[in-house]
């Protein structure tokens, strides 16, 4: 019988979570808008996966341009950010946008981590229509204040912006895979048969 041609795949992909992340937080945010039950649990990924997405964004773009990036692995997501900026020669200006949404990102994002329970008292005056209409409201705690959908647009939004402020300035030779997530591939014939597996999908 005669031996099946066999084809040599390779692929390559330089890969970094923060496409994925930022993905998952404009998904998110699309379910968000629709404000089904349950939609605060939508601005609260999106806001979550914002700020992951930047710390991510930061790991990935440090490791290429800054030798011994691995030094840095235990420093804060605002620490890490401030000497890309720095090494890229990007102006940080904290009492500005995108950065002021870059530092509520990261404070979110361990408050979320590291949430601490608290003891929240409501006291307001109604009237008797404002009082039916809000039977069933819960009082919020801080961080749940803080979770709405302009919170959710800022979020995404912010994180773009650090996206291609950072990305721009990264030399083009090192910057494959980081504004968008892409791999190529190549086939070929396989010229030593004898030595190739054809390995089948478990059925």
């Amino acid at each position: 019988m005669e031996k099946p041609r066999l084809l040599n795949r390779r692929q390559e992909r330089i890969f970094s979570a923060h496409h994925m992340l930022m993905r998952a937080a404009d998904r998110a945010f699309d379910a968000a808008k629709t404000k089904s039950p349950g939609y605060l649990y939508d601005m609260m990924a999106t806001i979550t996966f914002s700020a992951l997405a930047i710390e991510s964004l930061c790991n990935t773009i440090g490791d290429r341009i800054i030798p011994k990036w691995e030094d840095f692995e235990s420093s804060s997501s605002m620490a890490k950010l401030r000497i890309l900026t720095e090494h890229l020669q990007v102006v940080f200006d904290p009492k500005s946008e995108p950065w002021i949404t870059a530092y509520w990102l990261i404070k979110f994002r361990n408050q979320i981590a590291h949430s601490k329970p608290e003891h929240v008292i409501e006291e307001i005056y109604l009237t008797q229509q404002e009082h039916d209409n809000r039977l069933f409201d819960v009082p919020e705690s801080k961080l749940e204040k803080q979770i709405t959908l302009g919170n959710a647009k800022r979020a995404l939004n912010a994180t773009e912006q650090i996206k291609k402020i950072l990305v721009k300035q990264v030399p083009a030779d090192q910057a494959l895979g980081l504004y968008v997530d892409g791999w190529s591939g190549s086939t070929t014939l396989s010229r030593d048969v004898e030595t190739c597996q054809v390995t089948d999908s478990p059925s």
